[in-house]
């Protein structure tokens, strides 16, 4: 059905016409200096306005290559117009903080992953002549020969090295990359809600995402979707890193700890006990350096297993096959950025009294269904439709807040 949904609340998302994208492109966020109230749904010879659910559409959702569309077809226009004024103007100026770009960072939701959905490929660095995946070495910026080992395993980090780090197991001729699909995730996963489940011939592991403790705000850490910590950039900027009570529980080995503790919660760090890793042994503060099994780098999509004793229970029949390893499964959320641009748009007390719309007497009161956005040269930039007509009366005021997302 044609119909937009129905909605609470009088906050607009407007949708841009292909001249809009265009110069919104080209141009800069003051763009946009004017809007008008239509009524191209309104037939005053009706009593009954239309209620929630009732209005028709502007367009639809869908957008290019199966994306969410944001768009008009560029022959989109009203079919009437309220009057602003005495004097017959059809634009009104949207007020002056219209200009401010906003950027939030959203949730998409927890997922969970499994067989086909995952490729798992156990790859050796020095098998150069047949497997095109050792390039993903230098794509995970992990260590390519022996010569770039040493600064894993043969020096200090008082030396600036990191042989006596957490870091240390990151070295290793052989690792397990498991891929999650790119239509499966937003623009990165969120490293702290991840939990790998890899079965293998040693027995399952189970696996945890987490951050580097660095000292800081357990409330900042709650708010991260990565590690922050410039340590280790040269990973990439957007990892976490993987730790398993297999192989090692957290500070060292404390047994009445888990890296399970605080999954899945709304503020693991600061108030459910999630554990940051240690990079380092300091005995003044009682605290150990941890053993981490892997790296999960969140805008590509891959969890990488770097620890030696799981690399040797999964096994070389695993090199090279999709799926291979039965009963793997991933859960993380994911997050992507929305980027938008809020209009106020003002109807005062004494505009929009009048109408262009045929059906219009001076007795009626407007029924007011969408909103349209202008440049400087009235060129129509976006349109935003209600989810049922607004009646205003001419001594009434109107304030709407029209969100376009860019």
């Amino acid at each position: 059905m044609g119909f937009n949904s129905s909605a609470t609340t009088l906050s607009l998302n407007a949708k841009l016409t292909p001249l809009g994208r265009q110069l919104l492109v080209s141009t800069n966020n003051a763009l946009i200096t004017g809007f008008s109230l239509g009524d191209s749904d309104a037939n005053y010879y009706a009593n009954n306005v239309l209620v929630s659910g009732e209005v028709p559409s502007e367009a639809g959702a869908i957008g290019p290559n199966a994306t969410v569309g944001n768009g008009t077809n560029p022959n989109t226009n009203f079919r009437s117009v309220l009057i602003v004024d005495g004097n017959g103007s059809l634009i009104k100026s949207v007020e002056n903080q219209s200009i401010q770009i906003a950027t939030e960072t959203l949730y998409n939701g927890t997922t969970t992953l499994s067989g086909t959905s995952l490729t798992q490929n156990l790859i050796n660095r020095n098998d150069f002549s047949t497997d095109s995946l050792v390039n993903l070495y230098y794509s995970f910026g992990l260590p390519l020969n022996s010569n770039d080992d040493t600064i894993y395993t043969g020096v200090t980090y008082s030396s600036g090295g990191l042989s006596d780090t957490a870091l240390s197991s990151l070295s290793q001729t052989n690792i397990f990359a498991i891929g999650i699909d790119n239509s499966q995730y937003g623009e990165a996963i969120d490293g702290k809600t991840i939990k790998l489940t890899l079965p293998t011939s040693g027995g399952t592991y189970t696996i945890y995402g987490t951050y580097q403790n660095k000292g800081g705000s357990l409330q900042v850490e709650d708010a991260n979707v990565r590690d922050t910590s410039t340590l280790t950039d040269y990973l990439g900027t957007n990892v976490a890193f993987l730790f398993s009570d297999t192989i090692l529980k957290p500070n060292g080995g404390d047994t009445t700890l888990s890296w399970g503790t605080g999954y899945d919660t709304t503020k693991p760090f600061s108030l459910n006990g999630k554990r940051l890793y240690n990079l380092q042994t300091n005995s003044n503060v009682a605290q150990s350096a941890d053993t981490m099994v892997g790296v999960a780098y969140l805008d590509k999509g891959f969890l990488v297993i770097t620890d030696p004793t799981i690399l040797a229970d999964i096994g070389p029949s695993e090199s090279l096959t999709t799926g291979s390893t039965t009963g793997t499964s991933v859960t993380y959320n994911s997050v992507s950025t929305s980027v938008s641009q809020t209009i106020t748009c003002v109807a005062g007390r004494g505009e929009f009294g009048g109408s262009t719309n045929p059906t219009f007497t001076g007795t009626d009161i407007p029924r007011i269904s969408e909103v349209g956005l202008y440049d400087g040269n009235s060129n129509l930039i976006a349109m935003a439709k209600t989810d049922r007509q607004i009646t205003k009366n001419v001594n009434e005021f109107l304030a709407l807040s029209i969100k376009i997302t860019l």
